[in-house]
């Protein structure tokens, strides 16, 4: 509701030299303030990631002989992506092979040797002493084929790690490793990228995390933020957009799937993740954008722009007493997206009239009735 205030400075004019008195009319524009639920929209920066990375490292060092992908390209889980040259872990599994050959030619005669002594010592040819030398010698050559058996699994193993094979299923990006270099156990070879849905990660400050708790009746489980009725974060908070660089809306809206429950001491800030589809393959991992998170505040006064007085870093209203004159607040207010209001989260009661246009001409006390 807004009144016409008529404020009436007296000016003493001298005019013609006769010292008459006149009145001149200064008109305040009011309204009288009442409560709401009010939605604006926050912008917040994003980084992008696919819903799984996944760094590929060699398992083994050697001489990159394939290189079996163009950057940028989609792979799928057990593609080969490299072939690092196979010579020495050939040639070990052959020793290998040969070992255990030998192992268990060696285990077979020392069967037949006990066997030999069981049937001697049975007609007390030979005593027991020789038959139980003849049973552990047998045991050891159990042993020794156990061994050459692990030795060629671990061989085989080997020679398999000289083809790197995707993890999973998505898009790679090489990190410039070319045929004949040498891939070392500790470099990363490439990074696979599962798109298929995309998270964007933004941070929030410790007091906005607590106006979203408020605004979305949420509290702090051991599983994170939840909706006081037990439901997922996602059920409660609105979907977001994603605005991309080139300016572009994303077609498909997020969820908010994850809201970090450590501020980290050094920013005073949460990690926070949005889950967005990615069917048609148009968002990558890497790139960025900006969330446009939708954000109630509850018992929120709108305000015309013209009735703020800015005193440095905090925003005054001037409000009308009972007895016509005026007193001004300091108030917690920010700006509406149109940039035509404030809303102001507090200073202000219901039913108090605000001064809305002239309040930079105003001064505590100053009476306008």
């Amino acid at each position: 509701m807004k009144y016409m205030i008529v404020c009436f400075a007296v000016l003493l004019l001298a005019s013609c030299g006769n010292g008459s008195k006149q009145e001149e009319l200064v008109k305040y524009e009011t309204m009288v303030v009442k409560a709401d639920t009010l939605t604006y929209k926050v912008f917040i920066p994003a980084s992008l990631h696919g819903i799984q990375e996944v760094e590929v490292l060699p398992q083994v060092s050697g001489i990159i002989r394939q290189v079996n992908f163009t950057d940028g390209v989609k792979v799928s889980k057990g593609q080969t992506l490299f072939v690092i040259d196979q010579t020495q872990a050939k040639l070990a599994v052959q020793n290998a092979q040969a070992n255990l050959a030998a192992a268990k030619a060696q285990m077979e005669t020392t069967r037949l040797q006990y066997d030999s002594k069981k049937k001697l010592a049975s007609k007390k040819v030979v005593s027991d002493y020789v038959l139980s030398t003849s049973l552990n010698a047998y045991h050891v050559a159990q042993a020794a084929v156990q061994q050459a058996e692990a030795s060629l699994a671990i061989a085989r193993t080997n020679l398999s790690y000289c083809t790197v094979t995707s993890p999973i299923t998505g898009m790679i990006k090489e990190n410039g490793y070319k045929i004949g270099e040498l891939a070392d156990m500790s470099e990363m070879l490439c990074t696979v990228s599962d798109n298929s849905q995309v998270q964007a990660w933004f941070s929030y400050t410790e007091s906005q995390l607590l106006e979203l708790m408020d605004q979305y009746d949420l509290k702090a489980t051991a599983k994170g933020l939840e909706d006081v009725d037990g439901k997922p974060i996602g059920e409660k908070l609105p979907k977001l957009t994603l605005q991309l660089k080139n300016g572009q809306t994303y077609k498909h809206q997020g969820t908010v799937t994850e809201i970090g429950g450590i501020v980290d001491r050094q920013t005073g800030t949460v990690i926070c993740k949005c889950t967005f589809p990615n069917p048609e393959d148009e968002l990558r991992s890497g790139l960025s954008g900006t969330l446009v998170f939708p954000t109630k505040i509850k018992k929120a006064f709108r305000i015309p722009r013209s009735a703020a007085v800015r005193l440095q870093d905090q925003l005054m209203f001037y409000r009308v007493k009972k007895d016509g004159t005026v007193e001004g607040v300091l108030c917690d207010a920010i700006p509406s997206n149109s940039g035509n209001h404030y809303y102001v989260k507090n200073g202000l009661r219901n039913g108090d009239e605000v001064v809305v246009t002239g309040a930079h001409k105003l001064s505590n006390g100053m009476k306008i009735r």
